[in-house]
């Protein structure tokens, strides 16, 4: 008996093995992430990441019907940094995976609806970006301005099983609030997911908070007060019509009795396809648990450190030798690879996008100016030609590039200039910290394991400055090399108050030098010109991090404004359509 038993037990057991992994490899969409931005115009930029797995078919497709008066344009695809060889309107569906691979366009299928279509690649995990511009998705309705519009649709071949959408506002207006029925700028009524919605800090949040149905799908409508926009078209009717039609069975109205049975067959629907997903999930969240312990540990003990790269987890040590011939990119590009407990280096970037700005200021190719009508803001004035800029370092050159081009022809760069700019080039912004990495990588490699200890020990030395029992003023023009590397890890300001409280006399010098002396007192002009350069590196990373894979915590929802997604209603609006997936 032992002996049939023995065998059918194990059989039972690779069975139940092959049902739990079977979804990990099958077709799915896991996460739709999604960011929105509003211009003053009306219209909006829409970047979206599709974390997914293929197992069939060429393409992948998003059928996008009834645009009304809007129309899509300059549709973009990104996988790993690279962008696709876009096709403009004329995608061809009839070709194989290898003539679609790294390819996007558009499929015009008559009377304003299309289809966004891109080669899907080869078979197995993707994550893409795409980028598309909604023209006149803000209208103008008379007494307010609004829209009404279908973003996820319903009938998925796959059906997602996380989504989120985050509204950004670049109207230059004043911020989105909403304080009570009677005060407030604008209204909104998400429909189509089990989810919840909230106004935070002036920006539009909503995420699902179960996987989607077969009937589930994400449209919002949005009202705003005269003034935040100016429409560029004029909406179809009233405001009132819009909303009237959106409320037919939703939850911002009376349910029907017929209501009820509909959301009691979807909740059932919901509980059972839920219990496919509750293995995969517990394993997750034991991997997370695990890398937590192992971050905690790391961080009590002070083991941080790759013994791969350096030698050793634990260097305690200081060193006042200049590391990597003073390149802040190779020393940023060491430090990301090196400290295992480093942030996220897409985060971390603007830290060598300070040190470039930092860098400049002391080599007189900007100057740092108060703005004439605020005088507690400061701008950064390019005074050299690009080619007055000697660097041999890509990187470098290519911030530097970006920022001239943002300040535009009068050469004053403001932190909204620049942020403008990266919101419009996101796609190439976001290159930046993988690609300074990559070059980085060659260099510290030739270092010895000795070289890049002391370059770890150099870090040590700029944080623990006061510590030192021997401390002597370095020279300016070594102090220069200090600022610029402290700068590219983060910790620029607290070596600059702590050099500034122990040798002012020096770091007036080094502020004379730098042209820093006519502005204030050099550790609040250092501080301006790191934040200025933080921000204008700000918006393009936190909407990298919503776009790829920081979901919306639930903290976000105890804002004004939130409450729960109506699953029902939705109907009318614009941009609708159904399905959607491979093929």
């Amino acid at each position: 008996m032992d002996q049939i038993y023995t065998p059918m037990r194990r059989a039972a057991i690779a069975l139940a093995l092959l049902l739990i992994c079977i979804p990990a490899f099958s077709q799915e969409i896991r996460d739709i992430q999604t960011a929105v931005n509003l211009y003053r115009d009306g219209s909006a930029q829409v970047i979206q990441q599709w974390d997914v797995t293929v197992t069939k078919g060429t393409e992948r497709y998003i059928p996008i019907d009834n645009p009304g008066k809007c129309y899509i344009h300059d549709f973009r695809v990104f996988e790993n940094d690279e962008e696709y060889e876009n096709e403009g309107r004329k995608w061809n569906s009839n070709r194989s995976a290898a003539e679609k691979a790294g390819r996007c366009g558009i499929i015009e299928k008559g009377n304003g609806n299309i289809e966004l279509c891109w080669g899907q690649g080869e078979y197995g995990d993707h994550v893409y970006i795409l980028m598309y511009v909604i023209d006149n998705l803000v209208q103008d309705y008379g007494d307010c301005d609004g829209f009404h519009w279908h973003f996820l649709n319903d009938q998925w071949e796959d059906k997602p099983q996380h989504a989120s959408i985050v509204f950004f506002n670049e109207t230059g207006s004043e911020e989105w609030y909403w304080n009570s029925k009677d005060d407030n700028n604008v209204a909104v009524w998400p429909f189509g997911m089990v989810g919840e919605s909230a106004i935070e800090e002036g920006t539009l949040v909503f995420e699902s908070t179960e996987p989607f149905t077969y009937t589930s799908f994400f449209s919002v409508l949005v009202r705003f007060k005269k003034g935040l926009f100016e429409p560029a078209q004029k909406g179809k009717g009233t405001f009132k019509k819009l909303q009237k039609q959106a409320f037919k069975g939703s939850d911002y109205k009376k349910r029907s009795f017929g209501d009820v049975i509909s959301r009691i067959v979807d909740l059932i629907v919901n509980f059972f396809a839920g219990l496919v997903f509750i293995v995969l999930p517990i394993l997750a969240v034991l991997w997370i648990i695990y890398n937590m312990l192992e971050r905690l540990f790391r961080r009590v003990t002070n083991r941080r450190y790759s013994k791969d790269i350096v030698g050793q987890s634990k260097i305690e040590g200081w060193c006042r030798d200049i590391p990597f011939k003073g390149n802040p990119t190779t020393l940023f590009g060491f430090m990301s690879m090196a400290d295992l407990l480093a942030p996220d280096k897409n985060k971390e970037f603007k830290n060598l996008v300070s040190a470039y700005f930092l860098k400049w200021v002391q080599d007189g190719v900007l100057t740092v100016e108060r703005d004439q009508d605020k005088p507690e803001k400061m701008n950064l004035r390019f005074v050299k030609a690009a080619d007055d800029v000697q660097t041999d370092d890509p990187i470098e050159r290519r911030v530097y590039d970006a920022a001239l081009a943002a300040a535009g022809d009068n050469r004053l760069l403001e932190a909204n200039e620049f942020r403008s700019w990266s919101f419009k080039n996101y796609g190439e912004v976001m290159t930046w910290p993988k690609d300074a990495i990559y070059y980085a990588r060659p260099r510290w490699k030739k270092a010895s394991v000795e070289e890049r200890r002391q370059a770890v020990e150099f870090k040590n030395y700029l944080n623990d400055f006061t510590l030192l029992k021997e401390r002597e003023a370095p020279e300016i023009g070594l102090w220069k090399q200090y600022m610029v590397l402290a700068a590219a890890l983060g910790i620029a300001e607290k070596v600059a108050k702590n050099f500034e409280k122990l040798f002012p006399k020096e770091m007036e010098e080094y502020s004379r030098q730098s042209g820093m002396a006519d502005i204030g007192t050099t550790h609040w002009v250092l501080s301006d010109i790191l934040q200025s350069s933080n921000a204008m590196m700000a918006s393009a990373i936190n909407k990298h991090n919503l776009v790829t894979g920081s979901s919306v915590s639930s903290s976000r929802r105890s804002f004004g404004g939130g409450g729960s997604i109506s699953t029902g209603g939705g109907r009318g609006g614009f941009g609708g359509g159904h399905g959607g997936g491979s093929r």
